[in-house]
């Protein structure tokens, strides 16, 4: 029978296996995922490719790492001092397991970056309230989630029997040896001395691995690879092929916990005036809000706009207005062009969504604050009082009316909750608009505008802001764009390599090309029946169309901010004017507003040309570059990042007023 030695190195040997099995999955994992997106690595060298699967290798020591010491010390360690321990066994059930999961995640990423040019980030936590049931509906019927599930079953099967296999093969058992004259084979330490000097040097060994994996191949911080350290190549692709999809997680519950820290944040009075002040407030010790406070002192339009209507399109980016997509983007956005380029319009040349999501867009407006993590539709402090420096507080306090529309339903993310507790009068969605045109997100936005004019016809006289979120720019694709109109011909045969000239793709560029037709429907509509209107057009998010070449964040991440309505002047804001979502709200207070009036903003408006701005993750600057926030931005930037985000989260944690 084994001694306690043989069966600690026949153990060991099946850590081994474990390292070289999982080590090669997560690799070939990566070869698959890069494969899948060839078209992006167009632009990229075998050698940035290979640096990508060497820096993943590396990474991943964590994972297997991790892994084969949940085996060591579940099976191995145990079965040295226990024989009868059915180690193999638990080892087989413990990577099998293991190896089921990893295989469903990596199936997972691949429509989770088709949707999020990323693999697992923090729209997992930000999904965590959405409507559940047009999640899977679009999961199924628009990304294929049934396909990868069959095949993550498949897959997994195919590779847990590999592995038993593998596992079990040259692997020594207690039952091979138990009540046999079989010799084991197995070199082991048989002398006190060499007993001692053999446990000294695994215990080095295994300590020095350790460490050596912590690091993800190296042996300090300064030379690791971590999640945050990860982006060190110019690609997106192969900065996310770096992560496994362990590690990517991770990189989740990083975030997640970054905002949980944030749940408790509590600052003393001193800390709230020292925060404010740095940002640009005047700390007044009684409200957070009027801390805030901003006079108007110029005079813009000379009339005041009966109604304003932001159009807060779904997935409505800035990258089909850029030169280099002139085509297709001057059909797709013909009207959003339109009105950018008019003599009354003003409009920024960059600017940054609050979030990858629609409602961090809507929470950003509702709030006036920058992203936090933190969920403010669901926060009981918020439904105290109106957040002042919100849209529907400033434009109430300029004497508007506020009406919330939204194309799905109520129900979604708390939304009219939420938006009727932030100083809006009334919220309408989908269920009172009449609609042939409906799925699982709402109706189409065609009957929404539709249901806007006929409330507008019965209002007018009135001072009415109009908030509207639209939702047909969105998976599953459903509208019959080319019953709508929608030529495929002015968009097939002139597309640039970096969109895929797929039926797929041409029908969700016709979902941007309906979107915008009927916006440009409506505008034109209201502003013949309201000649002194204005319009501001934007996006939720831009970062969810899936471009066949990989493209930068100029491209992928930014959205539109344009003005228009008369008496609008182009030169009002810089030919280079960049901004930040949120920036809307002051802007519209100094344009729809009159000398003398006040109200509460925590940035200053687009008049204001900002040193930079930001949102969940970039920043933008005045080189007219989009950035990762990392320790390598200037340093005054962070600071105000982190003074902003922690003067926000106190304001949602704790209310308004400052004891």
């Amino acid at each position: 029978m084994m001694n306690r030695w043989q069966r600690l190195f026949e153990g060991i040997k099946t850590e081994i296996k474990m390292f070289i099995f999982f080590s090669a999955l997560l690799t070939a994992f990566r070869i698959v995922f890069l494969a899948v997106f060839q078209s992006q690595l167009a632009s990229v060298t075998m050698e940035n490719i290979l640096t990508s699967l060497w820096l993943g290798f590396r990474l991943s020591l964590k994972t297997v790492g991790s892994l084969c010491l949940l085996g060591f010390l579940g099976g191995t360690l145990v079965h040295t001092f226990v024989p009868k321990w059915p180690s193999l066994r638990i080892k087989q059930v413990i990577y099998s397991i293991a190896t089921v999961l990893l295989t469903f995640l990596f199936l997972g990423r691949i429509p989770f970056y088709k949707i999020f040019n990323s693999s697992y980030n923090a729209m997992l936590i930000n999904g965590k309230n959405d409507d559940i049931g047009a999640i899977i509906n679009t999961a199924i019927n628009e990304y294929n989630a049934l396909m990868y599930i069959v095949g993550a079953v498949v897959l997994s099967a195919a590779l847990c029997y590999f592995l038993v296999r593998f596992l079990a093969w040259g692997t020594k058992k207690y039952s091979d040896y138990a009540n046999t004259e079989v010799v084991c084979t197995t070199l082991y330490p048989k002398t006190k001395k060499t007993q001692w000097i053999t446990g000294i040097a695994l215990t080095v060994i295994i300590g020095v691995l350790g460490l050596f994996f912590r690091f993800g191949g190296a042996f300090n911080y300064t030379n690791s690879i971590n999640w945050e350290s990860a982006a060190r190549l110019s690609s997106n692709l192969l900065n996310e092929t770096i992560l496994d999809d362990v590690q990517a997680l991770y990189r989740v519950k990083s975030i997640a916990k970054r905002a949980d820290e944030l749940e408790v944040i509590n600052l003393t009075p001193q800390e709230l005036s020292e925060k404010i002040s740095a940002i640009g407030g005047t700390f007044n010790g009684k409200d957070f809000d009027g801390s805030f406070t901003r006079t108007i002192t110029t005079e813009r339009l000379a009339e005041q706009p009966q109604s304003i209507n932001i159009v807060l399109g779904e997935s409505y980016g800035l990258w089909p207005f850029l030169s280099e997509y002139n085509e297709p983007g001057a059909y797709l956005v013909e009207q959003g062009r339109k009105y950018a380029a008019s003599p009354q319009a003003m409009s920024t040349q960059l600017a940054l969504a609050q979030g990858t999501g629609t409602m961090p867009a809507i929470n950003g407006l509702l709030t006036g604050m920058p992203d936090t993590g933190l969920y403010p539709n669901y926060e009981g402090e918020s439904f105290k009082q109106p957040y002042g420096l919100g849209i529907g507080s400033v434009m109430k306090k300029l004497g508007y009316k506020t009406v919330f529309w939204y194309g799905g339903f109520s129900t979604w993310q708390n939304v009219k909750n939420f938006a009727l507790s932030q100083g809006f009068d009334e919220f309408h969605d989908a269920s009172e608009m009449p609609s042939d045109e409906s799925n699982a997100w709402g109706v189409s936005d065609k009957d929404m505008f539709k249901a806007i004019s006929a409330y507008m016809d019965q209002h007018r006289g009135e001072k009415i802001l109009n908030v509207i979120m639209t939702t047909s720019n969105h998976p599953p694709y459903s509208v019959n764009v080319a019953k709508e109109g929608y030529d495929v011909n002015k968009v097939k045969g002139h597309l640039p390599d970096t969109i895929a000239e797929t039926d797929k793709q041409l029908n969700e560029m016709g979902h941007i090309w309906y979107a915008d037709h009927v916006m440009g429907e409506f505008i034109a509509s209201e502003e013949k029946a309201d000649p002194s209107a204005l319009f501001v057009i934007t996006g939720d998010h831009s970062e969810r169309f899936t471009f066949a070449r990989e493209v930068g964040p100029n491209v992928a991440s930014t959205i539109p901010i344009i003005f228009y309505g008369r008496g609008i002047h182009k030169d009002w804001l810089a030919p280079n004017a960049f901004g930040m979502s949120i920036q809307i709200i002051p802007t519209l207070a100094e344009l729809a507003g009159r000398p003398g009036q006040t109200y509460e903003a925590m940035v200053p408006s687009l008049f204001t040309q900002e040193e930079f701005v930001f949102n969940h993750r970039l920043y933008l600057d005045k080189n007219g570059k989009v950035l990762e926030q990392s320790a390598n931005m200037p340093q005054s930037y962070g600071d105000m990042i982190k003074n902003m985000r922690e003067l926000a989260a106190w304001r949602i944690k704790h209310g308004d007023s400052i004891q």
